[in-house]
């Protein structure tokens, strides 16, 4: 690493060198774009990265299920060409109409979602590790690890960023005790939920922006299955979620390596027992059968690690009246999603193309200012999924927003979507725009068209007729009869009552 004087900074114009603070998927996407418009691309992580497709020290919750909506699989084939092909050489599990993905609503089991084109299901530490793979053997990206990012490098009158101050962390840190400075054209802070972007700018002197929060108080527990060959369902991977009074609810994808990966989530701070026979008892709560009885024949390769998300977070830096040059902030450190809905990792792919976008722009209209008008089309790509993952954090008593009144729209548009299910229920076409909602694949305004919400209302009152004169009807289950059957015939998995069980993790988010 090269010290180099502030005053050397404007020399570096023609050689465009960009800096990312954070290595995670954020990062790695960010850098890949980059690469195609800057001479170097420096990644800054604290971490240490595994060799192998693996969980890391930085990213605990890894251990925990992710999910890469199908919206953002043409990006990062895009990004990454072939990386899809890769990625099912190395286990990734198809998911397609044959295995398709069993939504189980509130209102009861959806028809399933028809899959527009096979898309592959797997686990974060596989698709991390291939994106890092992919991004580190690109010739202008380096990636320095062990390493922590301490403050904001400006120009005297810290209207522009011209770099960071870092130091080495660990034992070397110790014995060097070395602070260096690293200078950029472009800093780019995609350093997750704990980023420090605040701090920075407001010791550089700029007034801190409105934050939202949310205390959506989710708490889950986890653990890797082997799937059993003789699982008889047309599915293999399942959502099942829990509105009030249930707080309950559970998400099971098949993954790498022919696994399950089980996740099991409490709202409102309940949460889901890491011993062996606690766990078994909240999948049986659900309000369906189907993850129970597949992990209870199931033989679990791993502990049961526990987790928590306390509040989770939107920094509106878009209505900043200043921001410096040469400084963005992309990723969790912008945006926190409840990560119950799923949203993160394909929104941060998002975050990705609209940087592309904006770096495209600049080349025909470099008048423009850059920085301020990225963060401001950013925080137009977060809208939608801010807004349906708080309006539905928001049907919790004790789920409080912060930083901004609830938006007026929220009560009608769970009142709303709860019309939606109802109707989804019986209506194969309204199951399939609700499933393109919430894989951010259509806006909120298709669902809400005159002519779809007409659909939907006469749909609902047909439905409700039909109850109110022939009484209660199924809304089903993701297990047939005769598949519950099949399983329940099954004897238990061995599973091992001894095996040591991981703390519960609680971060303050």
């Amino acid at each position: 690493m090269n010290d180099r004087n502030e005053a050397t900074v404007d020399t570096m114009n023609a050689n465009r060198d960009a800096l990312i603070i954070g290595g995670s998927l954020a990062g790695l996407f960010a850098a890949r774009v980059l690469s195609d418009s800057f001479n170097t691309v420096t990644i800054l992580d604290h971490d240490i990265f595994p060799l192998t497709p693996d969980h890391r020290k930085g990213v605990p919750q890894s251990y925990h299920a992710h999910g890469l909506l199908p919206t953002a699989f043409p990006i990062i084939e895009q990004l990454f060409p072939g990386i899809i092909n890769d990625l099912c050489k190395d286990g990734a599990d198809v998911v397609s109409d044959i295995i398709p993905l069993a939504i189980v609503s509130p209102k009861g089991l959806l028809p399933l979602p028809k899959m527009r084109e096979a898309s592959i299901s797997f686990s974060r530490p596989l698709l991390e590790w291939h994106v890092r793979n992919r991004v580190s053997k690109l010739p202008n990206i380096h990636i320095i690890t062990n390493i922590e990012v301490t403050r904001l490098l400006a120009t005297h009158d810290r209207t522009c960023v011209t770099g960071v101050q870092v130091h080495e962390r660990g034992e070397q840190r110790s014995k060097r005790n070395t602070i260096t400075r690293l200078y950029a054209n472009l800093v780019v802070d995609a350093s997750g939920r704990h980023s420090k972007a605040l701090q920075w700018l407001t010791d550089l002197g700029y007034d801190a922006p409105r934050v939202e929060t949310i205390n959506s108080n989710l708490r889950y527990a986890s653990r890797f299955y082997l799937k059993p060959e003789q699982f008889p369902a047309k599915w293999q991977n399942i959502i099942i979620n829990g509105r009030p009074p249930n707080n309950r609810g559970g998400v099971m994808l098949s993954v790498d390596h022919g696994r399950w990966h089980v996740t099991l989530g409490g709202m409102a701070g309940k949460a889901p027992p890491i011993d062996e026979e606690g766990f078994l008892q909240w999948a049986q709560k659900l309000a369906d059968p189907s993850i129970y009885e597949a992990i209870r024949i199931a033989q679990p390769l791993t502990p049961i690690r526990g987790y928590g998300t306390l509040e989770n977070h939107f920094r509106h830096f878009e209505l900043m009246q200043r921001w410096p040059t040469g400084f963005i902030v992309i990723g969790d450190a912008v945006c926190a999603f409840n990560p119950i809905y799923g949203q993160g990792m394909t929104v941060s792919a998002f975050d990705a193309m609209v940087l592309k976008r904006c770096l495209q722009e600049q080349q025909n209209s470099s008048g423009v200012n850059f920085e301020q008008y990225f963060q401001q089309q950013l925080a137009e790509t977060i809208a939608t999924p801010w807004l349906l993952a708080t309006s539905e954090d928001l049907r919790w008593p004790t789920v409080r927003l912060r930083g901004a009144s609830p938006n007026p729209g929220s009560y009608f548009l769970r009142r709303y979507l709860d019309l939606v299910l109802y109707a989804a229920i019986v209506e194969p076409k309204i199951a399939q725009e609700y499933f393109s909602l919430i894989i951010l694949a259509t806006p909120l305004r298709s669902l809400i068209s005159l002519h779809m919400a007409t659909h939907i209302l006469t749909v609902a009152f047909k439905r409700a007729i039909k109850r109110l004169l022939r009484g209660e009807d199924s809304c089903g289950q993701a297990l047939s009869q005769e598949e519950l059957s099949i399983i329940r015939s099954l004897p238990s998995s061995n599973n091992d009552k001894t095996r040591p069980s991981v703390s519960f993790i609680e971060r303050k988010m």
